[in-house]
């Protein structure tokens, strides 16, 4: 009896009921997303306005039928793409320049190291180095926390219209995105395997230089493509908000009606974005990590691997000294031609005149928390508030102890609206509703699309099954996989704003477009990387386990084998999303993205400094709920 009780407790301590947490959680925020936020099904079921959405869509799909591939128009479009090229691999440079250092602070294992202390006086040492670390980690926040569209908004007022402010933008938030998963990727080497070098004596730096870094650098390396890709995409459309290059003649092209010329433009985006995702993947099996793979790079000398390097970064900083070249002197974006310097705006940083442009900042960083409307703040402005009745009052109908009172709930959010701060937060609702609903439909499509994504179960399964396919079973199985991809760089190829355009033309504006062009640009992402999870494990694993059929061997095998990389990469792109989300109500879907560029732009900076804040917690939240349960944390 005492042996099948062990038993019985040594299965129950087995049993998954992490899994099970994880469902639930996942279900109540499905719940809340359609329970806090406003969604529009009327497409679907009012037949009259799905005829008019399919007449929106028809018309759509026939003005863009007839592309402008006129000489002149095609060199225009041309210099454009040089224009976002270089904004982006501008941005780029530097932010990894200032991700790296910023990511030295913000790195545990870096700033302040993980040997124990002992005492109160090695704990007090060490507060500086805390407070410091911490004080990297929430620069990295802020700089992440606003994104590429809301820093372009903001420095247009400060370095104008062009593909330079575009830069920056960029340069900004992808700083912050760099300096935190690189920290993570330092924190996450396991201290065994630097321990000799503290152990003879070697420094912090040292520690770092020789021991952290050359185990993370693999890791760093293939985030930073992956980076540098997206920021390709990212430059595309930033010129909707005056980031210049490709999204601003898109934008003005719109506005003017002239669709053959949008075709050619979207086409030389879908164009560079995919070209930048080719030449990353080829980039990155070159960084194949596992020797014993059929694709992995065969062994090289040192003399071979030392060129390849230097090779390498002599390409990375010729491209780098162009993109600048291009910007200041290499471009046609002038009068007559002419070359047109974008790098003066920040040159001119310096004078005292183009220092006034930047005073709006005291205001933006002076949030308004209409402390009138919750009985503080100054008496004059609180009075006038209770004569107009807007201000915050719970007792009127209820009291506290009424709290499990439905009806008390909706009465004290209907008070809670004369609060300005509180609109501010429910306007948050609308892009983590449009996340949460865009990031689960994009991981459910790309778990689905992985297996016929999957270079190793559909063209290299003889490596691990020992069978010869029928040539017309291989045909169809390169067909297969070539339709999987190409879903998947077109996906992933049309950034999600352009996504958002095209759906909200058939639905209209609303979280319904944000969330389909969130899903889709999600499933184009994840699923490169989930097929190059499963396609990086070494193939002996599944030949153990292969039992006659693919597909069972990529579900019993292969899944569960990638299941903790596909949540993590699952993670990431949530806060990626997130983000997104804000970015989609900038440009028009609505919430808070909107509300913070609609008071911008009218000058009402305290204002726009609240909704500022707002973004900047929603993503420290998330991170560091993320940090906390260790969900985005790579190994």
């Amino acid at each position: 009896m005492m042996q099948r009780t062990r038993v019985e407790s040594c299965y129950a301590a087995k049993r998954p009921w992490g899994h099970f947490a994880a469902l639930l959680v996942i279900a109540v925020l499905v719940i809340g997303s359609f329970w806090a936020v406003e969604w529009d099904f009327s497409t679907f079921t009012d037949p009259a306005k799905a005829e008019r959405a399919l007449e929106r869509a028809s018309g759509l799909v026939e003005a863009f039928s007839d592309p402008d591939f006129s000489g002149e128009w095609l060199e225009r479009c041309w210099e454009l793409t040089k224009e976002t090229l270089s904004a982006a691999v501008m941005a780029t440079f530097l932010a990894v320049i200032f991700a790296y250092l910023l990511a030295m602070g913000a790195a545990k294992s870096v700033a302040v190291g993980v040997e124990p202390v002992s005492g109160w006086r090695g704990r007090l040492l060490r507060l500086p180095l805390h407070l410091f670390c911490s004080a990297c980690r929430w620069t990295l926040d802020i700089l992440r926390s606003v994104p590429d569209f809301a820093w372009a908004v903001i420095l247009v007022a400060v370095l104008g219209l062009g593909p330079v402010t575009g830069a920056v933008a960029l340069a900004l938030n992808i700083t912050g995105i760099l300096g935190k998963v690189y920290s993570e990727f330092w924190d996450s080497v396991d201290p065994k395997g630097y321990e000799q070098i503290r152990a003879l004596g070697g420094g912090r730096l040292k520690t770092f230089l020789y021991g952290i870094r050359p185990l993370a650098s693999r890791s760093v390396q293939s985030f930073t493509l992956m980076r540098a890709e997206c920021a390709i995409r990212n430059a595309a459309v930033i010129g909707a908000v005056g980031g210049g290059g490709l999204g601003a003649e898109i934008m003005y092209q719109i506005g003017m009606g002239k669709w053959g010329k949008v075709t050619t433009l979207m086409l030389y985006t879908l164009g560079l974005t995919l070209g930048a995702d080719l030449a990353s993947n080829f980039i990155r099996r070159q960084l194949r990590s596992d020797p014993n793979h059929p694709r992995a790079v065969k062994p090289r000398s040192t003399f071979a691997n030392l060129s390849r390097a230097y090779i390498g970064v002599a390409f990375a900083m010729c491209v780098v000294l162009w993109s600048v070249w291009f910007m200041g002197w290499g471009n046609s974006g002038g009068p007559d031609g002419q070359a047109r310097n974008y790098l003066e705006p920040l040159a001119k940083l310096g004078d005292a005149k183009e220092r006034k442009k930047i005073a709006f900042f005291e205001d933006l960083l002076k949030p308004d928390f209409d402390l009138e409307s919750i009985g503080y703040g100054d008496p004059a402005k609180r009075e006038i508030q209770e004569q107009m009745g807007t201000t915050v009052k719970f007792s009127d109908e209820y009291e506290w102890y009424d709290f499990w009172r439905p009806s008390a709930w909706v009465s004290w959010e209907k008070s809670l609206q004369n609060w300005f701060v509180w609109r501010v937060v429910k306007s948050a609702a609308v892009p983590l509703a449009m996340a949460i609903i865009g990031t689960l439909l994009g991981v459910l499509a790309a778990m689905a699309l992985s297996y016929p994504h999957s270079l190793a179960f559909q063209l290299e399964s003889q490596q691990f099954t020992g069978e010869s396919p029928h040539p017309a079973v291989r045909a169809l199985r390169v067909v297969q996989m070539a339709l999987a991809r190409g879903i998947g760089l077109v996906s992933r190829g049309v950034p999600e704003v352009m996504w958002a355009f095209l759906f909200i033309a058939f639905f209209g504006p609303g979280l319904l477009a944000g969330s389909i062009a969130i899903a889709l640009h999600t499933l184009g992402v994840l699923v490169r990387v989930f097929s190059e999870s499963v396609d990086n494990i070494p193939y002996r694993r599944f030949e153990q386990t292969y039992r006659g059929s693919r597909m069972s061997c990529f579900a019993y095998t292969a899944g569960p084998m990638s299941w903790k990389d596909w949540m993590t990469y699952s993670f990431f792109q949530f806060e990626s999303n997130v983000r997104m989300g804000v970015v989609l109500g900038i440009v028009g879907v609505g919430g808070l993205g909107f509300f913070f560029t609609f008071n911008f732009e009218w000058f009402r900076f305290e204002k726009a400094g609240t909704h500022l804040l707002v973004i900047i917690l929603l993503t420290v939240v998330i991170d560091r709920i993320s940090r906390r349960l260790k969900l985005s944390r790579v190994g």
